[in-house]
């Protein structure tokens, strides 16, 4: 499902100083080497997590590109280990995806991608921003990024647990 919300973006990061954001003790973790496997094994997991938590419908579709695009863009962009962490609360499903590279996400302005040469690049961040409810990103205390999402369910794409 195609969202409206704008990518959040926390500008003046690098004047804040490195922050983690909070991710909760009880997340689903998985440990992933920085290979071109790392997007198979990540969509397994959460699908075996999703299916734990009775998340169905279009939201499992929705959440699974999600978490292939994201760990994808830290195998490509970032350096290992990946780790995935996801977790829901309230009827939300969290991710984040954290990588030990030195590099930062390019996000989207204005809805226009940060490549304008789509052919090949630069869909991944974009088609994220436009599934989930909201995408972040912060840099972690020993180097590396930690991209994150929220993707809001509708009642009928989950039970309680």
């Amino acid at each position: 499902m195609l969202r409206t919300s704008p990518w959040l973006y926390r500008p003046g990061i690098e004047e804040a100083g490195c922050v983690q954001m909070n991710v909760p003790d009880d997340a689903r973790l998985l440990t992933l080497p920085g290979d071109r496997r790392a997007a198979r094994e990540a969509r397994e997991f959460a699908s075996k997590v999703l299916s734990d938590w009775a998340v169905q419908g279009e939201a499992v579709g929705d959440l699974l590109l999600i978490v292939s695009e994201l760990v994808a863009n830290a195998v490509v962009h970032g350096a290992p280990p990946v780790h995935l962490r996801l977790w829901i609360a309230d009827g939300t499903v969290h991710g984040a995806v954290d990588d030990h590279g030195p590099g930062r996400p390019q996000f989207a302005t204005s809805g226009v991608p940060h490549t304008l040469d789509l052919r090949e690049h630069g869909r991944g961040l974009t088609l994220v921003s436009a599934i989930a409810s909201s995408v972040w990103w912060d840099l972690l205390i020993g180097g590396g990024v930690r991209v994150g999402f929220s993707y809001v369910l509708a009642a009928e794409e989950h039970s309680d647990h």
